[in-house]
């Protein structure tokens, strides 16, 4: 594995145990925010749970985790659509990496289900009323006896036998009451009452997303509390006149409930509760209905019931009340109101209201009931969410099935006609490989768009920010569209502002891929006149420049009421102009979105029958550069030398394998080849052949690429001399190259593989050229600049692309790189001096894997020579050359690396 990504996580994990000591909470939620995928709300909870300050009791505390754990998790589950997972798995994972979190009490009832769910919160809530009875009970022995009986119940293992878990539920309503009936006692009915209430609405809150916390409701001993207290009055007026009213109508049954009952059925309800009369004046209330609120019962009694609710419904309560015995019908009571609700703090929540009259004698009185619905709302949202997404998917893959089909039934069709003809028609036989290798190209540019696609709906599509030539990606671009517009009889052409500046700082790849559908598009549906690339200087500063953009052509056009579907996903307008003209229906897409993510807008104007203009505009910082040059280190390379190389090729494709081999015996290459990352490592350790380049599939069967590396790296043989590895893979994620290169790659190569692309190695593998550190002009990809922050050998461009953008890891990169390969050098130099050439060799591979990761392959070059020439005795006076080459840039890199740190962490 290269040793030095190997130390940078060394490093970085050593810096946060020593810095940071991070409690298992935070790592723990850490982790979950990880999963997710980046949206306002995950902000919000990410916010939320940075911010909360823990109680110092840890039972509370724990309690206080479960609850935001809750949240977050179902928002991953319920709202996250990158997210796939289940409630159950989630937590089994968890329970798998965080035992110190999960184990806790509080999460206990995470892990039941059904009736046995009940028991625990059941348990854990009347344990939490003992704690705080604790503080006040003066018999200390007493409430220590309760909690651990409880405690000693809660890590009972639960049963699966219905009946015991009937009987268990029952035992914790029994506890509840002898407490309740101890404790009334020593610290008086108000004490306790007022802690068994408290404690419930708090556990409303602990597990507002388990519905089985609505189960504590039958523990709370209200029910006994007019038994234990008979002298204590408890009905009020209004109950007795319901109550007289019902009997009016029907005789009750003799199981009907005495008013102690009554009330206790009221208080406990799942829903607010409130009696009001005729004017509005509320007369009762439960306690639900006092924390749905958040007032007191004495503030909300005898106040006005309309200040509770939204205007518009209190304007038609109020109708319905004036107009009560009349013969309209009545807008509210009697029904079921859906509505937000906010409380006293001002925090709303999705609420169901049922009004109802209790036709009570002799003054009118109403009932409201107030149920929390904001779980159902949510569900109902996530199922058309659901269903949307589904939608989506369902045309996604109708549209990849007909447009991938389309370039294949092409190959297919005119391989077949090649396979079965006599290739006499040298002409026909080029046309043919020509369609082959147009459809193979429009396939590559499907399967982009949708990685692309795909990235922005995951949200992790991002931007680069480089120097480059504004005037130069235009006039190119419009150089590749002009022998199509020739083909069509278009004439293309492109108008760029004066005052604009030539060097800015953007991302010129997504620029080029704006332009590229944008023009593309214009070609597609224009078949006579002209397309126009029009550039404009709307606002320029100090530090940046606000350009406009615009694409005319004299196509088709649009109609009026279609131009905003054309930005929809897999849109295609219908009709006989472009009932022909094929594509994704995703490239206006794509292209709207990376407008937006630039901080623009892609805005359209048509008219049907004579042409569009779609512009938009993005701002680019200003440059410090005033040139920019590529320099070709290899155009003087001798491609005959390539003959003399031998390499190893690890692939399972036999397609790929024709095709790489093939590659290869065209430069002249011999390869071996093998079929699976099992049989590569063999190949290399028992083989006598040196080779001079491995080029390594990442996904075989057997064994991984991954799993091949580390063990050709860990072998013998390679610690002897280190040999090239160059992984080789078609997934394009960061997180794939993150990952070779952690396991020690020295190239990352994606698939389908250039010839170009496997050249640039081969020749950099072969190169003796020694460069001209005096002359500034050959080294530098940046030259004649204004400032020294300009980068003269890191690819800052490579290294953003591998890493995702991630600046915080380069930075973590480079700082690494600056305080270990001074050492690593000092060690080289001392080796040579010793003539310890071996280990000299091993140092310089390392030093070598370390300046490639950066993309700095000059100063590679150099290793590279000191590593294959250090060991030959008839090279080490080549080799020590090539060490003091890389001295003289060595102390440059260093002070390029430190500017380049500042910069990065200035932005």
């Amino acid at each position: 594995m290269n040793s030095f990504i190997d130390r940078l996580f060394t490093q970085r994990a050593s810096r946060l145990s020593k810095e940071e000591v991070t409690d298992p909470k935070s790592i723990f939620f850490q982790y979950l925010l990880g999963l997710g995928t980046y949206s306002k709300r995950l902000q919000e909870l990410k916010s939320q749970i940075a911010n909360f300050t823990y109680p110092d009791d840890v039972f509370t505390a724990d309690l206080c985790c479960v609850n935001l754990y809750l949240d977050l998790e179902n928002y991953l589950i319920t709202y996250d659509n990158a997210y796939i997972n289940t409630k159950e798995n989630l937590r089994q994972e968890l329970r798998e990496k965080f035992p110190v979190i999960t184990n806790s009490m509080a999460f206990m009832p995470l892990y039941e289900s059904g009736k046995n769910k009940e028991i625990l919160i059941a348990r854990i809530y009347l344990l939490t009323v003992l704690r705080k009875l604790k503080l006040k009970n003066t018999e200390l022995a007493s409430t220590i006896a309760w909690i651990e009986a409880l405690k000693a119940s809660i890590n009972f293992k639960s049963s699966d036998d219905l009946v015991k878990q009937i009987n268990a539920f029952r035992r914790v309503k029994d506890d509840a009451f002898k407490i309740t009936k101890e404790f009334n006692e020593l610290l008086g009915s108000d004490t306790v009452t007022s802690i068994f209430d408290t404690t419930k609405d708090e556990f409303y809150i602990y597990y507002n997303l388990l519905p089985a916390v609505t189960c504590i409701a039958d523990v709370i001993p209200n029910s006994f509390t007019s038994i234990l207290n008979e002298t204590k009055p408890i009905i009020n007026l209004d109950f007795d006149t319901i109550k007289k009213d019902i009997q009016k109508i029907s005789t009750p049954p003799a199981n009907f409930p005495v008013y102690g009952e009554t009330f206790s059925i009221l208080e406990n309800l799942l829903d607010g509760y409130l009696l009001f009369d005729a004017l509005g004046t509320i007369r009762d209330c439960n306690t639900l209905a006092l924390k749905i609120f958040g007032y007191t019962k004495t503030e909300l009694v005898n106040n006005s019931v309309f200040k509770l609710f939204p205007d518009d419904l209190t304007t038609l309560l109020k109708t319905d009340l004036q107009n009560l015995y009349s013969v309209t019908e009545t807008e509210v009571i009697g029904h079921r109101i859906e509505t937000d609700i906010a409380n006293r703090a001002g925090i709303s929540s999705y609420y169901e209201i049922s009004f109802s009259n209790n036709f009570a004698s002799p003054e009118d009185s109403f009932t409201a009931l107030i149920k929390n619905i904001s779980n159902r709302k949510d569900t109902l949202k996530a199922k058309i969410n659901a269903e949307r997404v589904a939608e989506a998917k369902t045309t996604f893959l109708s549209n990849m099935s007909h447009e991938i089909r389309t370039p294949l039934n092409v190959i297919l069709g005119l391989s077949e006609i090649i396979s079965k003809s006599d290739l006499q028609d040298q002409q026909l036989l080029r046309k043919n490989i020509d369609g082959i290798s147009f459809s193979a190209k429009n396939l590559l540019s499907i399967v982009n768009d949708i990685l692309d696609f795909s990235k922005i709906e995951a949200g992790k599509l991002t931007l680069q920010s480089l120097d480059f030539n504004l005037r130069e990606v235009v006039t190119n671009l419009t150089s590749g569209f002009e022998i199509k517009g020739k083909e069509k009889g278009i004439a293309i052409s492109v108008e760029i502002d004066d005052t604009i500046p030539k060097i800015v700082v953007g991302d010129q790849f997504r620029l080029n891929q704006i332009l590229t559908n944008l023009v593309g598009n214009a070609i597609k549906f224009t078949k006579k006149g002209y397309i126009c690339i029009e550039l404009n200087l709307l606002n320029k500063t100090e530090h940046s420049n606000t350009i406009e953009f615009k694409v005319t052509d004299t196509g088709i056009g649009i109609v009026p009421d279609k131009l905003e579907s054309i930005f929809e996903s897999f849109y295609q307008v219908e009709g006989k102009e472009n009932a022909k003209i094929n594509g994704t229906g995703l490239g206006l897409t794509i292209t709207r979105e990376l407008i937006a993510l630039q901080q623009g807008k892609l805005n359209a104007e048509s008219e049907l029958g004579k042409g569009s203009t779609f512009s938009f505009t993005i701002d680019f910082k200003s440059s410090k550069l005033k040139k920019i040059k590529n320099t070709d280190l290899h155009k003087h390379t001798n491609s005959a030398r390539l003959s003399d190389l031998r390499i190893l090729v690890a692939e399972d494709n036999k397609m790929n394998q024709f095709y790489i081999r093939q590659l290869l015996q065209g430069l002249g290459v011999e390869a071996d080849i093998a079929e699976n990352g099992e049989e590569a490592v063999a190949i290399y350790k028992n083989n006598s052949v040196q080779y001079d380049l491995i080029l390594m599939d990442m996904h075989m069967p057997v064994m991984n690429g991954l799993e091949a590396i580390s063990l050709i790296r860990q072998s013998h043989k390679d610690s002897l001399h280190k040999v090239p590895i160059v992984a080789c893979s078609a997934d394009v994620f960061p997180e794939s190259r993150k990952n070779a290169i952690k396991a020690g790659i020295d190239f990352y190569l994606t698939k389908p593989l250039k010839e170009e692309d496997l050249k640039e190695v081969l020749y950099w593998l072969i190169s003796d050229e020694k460069p001209v550190i005096n002359t500034e002009e050959t080294i530098r990809i940046i030259e004649n600049t204004e400032s020294t922050e300009s980068t003269n050998y890191v690819n800052i461009a490579q290294l953003l692309e591998i890493f995702d953008n991630d600046t915080a890891f380069i930075i973590s990169l480079l700082e690494v790189f600056i305080s270990e390969t001074p050492e690593d050098l000092n060690s080289l130099r001392n080796c040579v001096a010793r003539e310890y050439y071996p280990r000299a060799s091993t140092l310089a591979h390392k030093l070598k894997s370390s300046f490639m990761n950066l993309g700095m392959t000059t100063h590679g070059h150099h290793l590279q020579q000191i590593e294959s020439t250090i060991i030959v005795p008839s090279k080490t006076e080549e080799a020590k050359k090539h060490l003091r080459a890389f001295e003289e840039i060595y102390t440059k890199a260093l002070i390029e690396i430190n500017i380049l740190i500042i910069k990065l962490k200035q932005e």
